[in-house]
C-alpha cells in the first residue's frame, strides 16, 4: 500500500481570531494549519525546523507591525522564499502595494470567498514547489559542474607538473615563435623562459634547419602523411650545436593551429653509435 503523502503547511498569522477559524475551516482539509497570534509567533513559527510553505498574514494588527513582520522574513536567508500572501480589509490598496514591495506575493480580501482563498493558496504553493525543484536543480547542475572543475584543475596541475618535470623538452609554437617553454627546453638550448617566449626559431636552430622543419610542418597542416618524429638540430646559446629529436604533433591554439614539440637530445645516442 502507498504511504499517504504528507500534507503542505499553511501558517495563519492573524490576531482576529474570527479571520483565523474560517480560513483553517476553509484550509484544512487540504493543508496542515498553523496559527499565530502575532508578528514574533509567525516569525518564530516560520523560522522553526517543519516552517511553513506558505503563510496567511493579516496586515492590520493591534499587536505588532506586519510590515516589519513581512521584511524580516523577507530579509532571513532561511525565511525569504516562503510566500506571504496578504490578509486586508477591501479598500487597503496603499497598505497592499507596501507589502508587495517587501515581498508579498497576493492578497486575499475580506469577506473571504473559500473558492479565491483556496485557489490563491494552490497556485503559490504549486510555483513554489516548481521554484525549489528548479533550485535543486540548478544546485545540483552547480554542484556537478564544481566537481568537474575541480577535476579539470586536478588534471591540469598533474600535467603540469608533468611537463615542468620532464627530462624532455617540451614546446609550443605559434607563428614560428615559442609560446610555451618548459624548463628542460630552456636548460637544453641555455635560454632563460623568458628570452624564449616569443622568441623566432630562428634564434636556436638555423637557416637550414628552420627551412626544413617548417616545410615538414606546412605538409603535416595540408594532410600529407608526413613521420611526426624525425632528426634535427638546435643551436645552444654558445654556439654549439646539438643532436635531437623532434616529435611534432598539431595542436589547436586559439583559432588557429600550433605545434607541440617534445624534443629529445640524442647526442650520447649518436655518440654510441661510433662506439659499437
Amino acid at each position: 500500500m502507498d504511504r499517504p503523502q504528507s500534507k503542505q503547511t499553511v501558517l495563519i498569522a492573524d490576531a482576529n481570531s474570527e479571520n483565523i477559524n474560517v480560513l483553517a475551516t476553509m484550509l484544512s482539509p487540504d493543508y496542515d494549519i498553523k496559527v499565530a497570534a502575532d508578528g514574533e509567533d509567525a516569525i518564530r513559527l516560520a523560522l522553526s525546523p517543519d516552517a511553513p510553505e506558505l503563510i496567511l498574514l493579516n496586515i492590520m494588527t493591534p499587536t505588532s507591525d506586519m510590515y516589519k513582520v513581512i521584511s524580516e522574513l523577507k530579509t532571513d536567508k532561511t525565511t525569504k522564499d516562503i510566500p506571504i500572501i496578504l490578509l486586508s480589509e477591501p479598500t487597503m490598496e496603499d497598505t497592499e502595494a507596501k507589502g508587495f514591495e517587501l515581498g508579498a506575493v497576493d492578497y486575499i480580501t475580506k469577506p473571504f470567498k473559500e473558492s479565491v482563498v483556496k485557489a490563491r493558496v494552490r497556485t503559490h504553493l504549486e510555483l513554489k514547489q516548481y521554484r525549489d525543484k528548479l533550485e535543486n536543480r540548478v544546485k545540483k547542475r552547480v554542484s556537478k559542474l564544481h566537481v568537474e572543475m575541480q577535476e579539470r584543475r586536478d588534471v591540469e596541475t598533474t600535467y603540469r607538473a608533468l611537463v615542468e618535470h620532464a627530462k624532455d623538452g617540451i614546446a609550443i609554437i605559434h607563428d614560428f615563435k615559442v609560446r610555451f617553454a618548459n624548463p628542460a627546453f630552456c636548460k637544453m638550448v641555455g635560454f632563460s623562459e623568458k628570452e624564449l617566449i616569443d622568441a623566432h626559431l630562428r634564434k636556436f636552430i638555423s637557416e637550414e634547419e628552420f627551412f626544413k622543419n617548417t616545410k615538414r610542418y606546412s605538409g603535416r597542416i595540408a594532410g600529407l602523411n608526413l613521420p611526426r618524429i624525425y632528426k634535427s638540430q638546435i643551436i645552444h646559446s654558445d654556439g654549439s650545436t646539438i643532436d635531437v629529436e623532434l616529435n611534432v604533433c598539431v595542436i589547436p591554439y586559439g583559432r588557429s593551429l600550433a605545434a607541440l614539440v617534445i624534443v629529445r637530445d640524442i647526442r650520447e645516442e649518436e655518440a654510441w653509435k661510433y662506439c659499437i
